[in-house]
């Protein structure tokens, strides 16, 4: 019965994150992207985020916002602004994280939920105390892998698509107590290493500052730039996404 226990207890954990404002250091290294800069982040479930990248002295170098339904990109450089309805690799296309909006929302919380409608397999217990289960879909497929540290912390997960091929890995690390919005201490991973094997790129998101807040207004998702950037451009072609 532990892994059923373990989701639940983390379960109620992601419930009581429901947003969060950060400022944190992204390395991220892809087939034709390498970037190492500061982020400011904003984000609320289940799929509204904020990322703006920082230049020399702070300065905004890109900003991409999404309510979860639309999306803008805006690039300062150059003052180019793109936008238009969210689609399923608008990450791979913008920043070569194969992630989905929902899922990066999740994933940047520090608590991903549960995938639905599955079951438990075997799990397997270490020395150290920590454990790892796998979960299945109804055909036994395996879809998920989970390692928890002996203090109930998640340190691993992985999903896996229908065929059981892995879409991405996450690892947390460097837990450190931050304020919980009821008030009190929770622990929060402030190192997160992400792989993407389908694409061969691979990020680490490491945190310099974290609050977590109850909610985020609406129009911290929305860009309003200057009418001298021009007109956006909608549907800009670029590289297709991962298969």
């Amino acid at each position: 019965p532990r892994p059923a226990a373990l989701l639940g207890s983390w379960t109620a954990r992601a419930d009581g994150r429901p947003a969060l404002r950060a400022r944190a250091r992204l390395d991220l290294d892809a087939p034709d992207l390498s970037l190492d800069r500061p982020q400011r982040l904003a984000v609320a479930r289940p799929a509204r985020m904020r990322v703006e990248v920082l230049g020399l002295f702070d300065q905004i170098a890109a900003v991409i916002v999404t309510d979860g339904d639309t999306y803008q990109v805006y690039d300062a450089r150059s003052h180019d602004l793109e936008e238009g309805p969210v689609g399923p690799h608008l990450l791979w296309r913008v920043a070569r994280v194969d992630l989905e909006p929902n899922e990066a929302v999740d994933l940047v919380l520090g608590s991903p939920r549960p995938g639905p409608a599955l079951r438990s397999g075997g799990a397997k217990l270490f020395e150290d105390g920590a454990i790892a289960f796998v979960r299945l879909d109804e055909r036994g497929v395996v879809r998920e892998h989970y390692r928890f540290d002996a203090a109930g912390r998640l340190s691993e997960l992985s999903r896996a698509n229908p065929a059981g091929q892995m879409v991405w890995r996450a690892r947390y690390a460097d837990y450190r107590p931050i304020a919980a919005i009821g008030g009190g201490e929770e622990p929060f991973a402030h190192e997160v290493t992400l792989e993407f094997p389908r694409v061969e790129a691979r990020a680490r998101l490491v945190f310099e500052r974290v609050a977590l807040v109850p909610d985020l207004p609406d129009e911290l998702f929305s860009l309003r730039i200057p009418a001298r950037t021009g007109s956006p451009a909608r549907g800009r072609a670029t590289r297709g996404g991962p298969t």
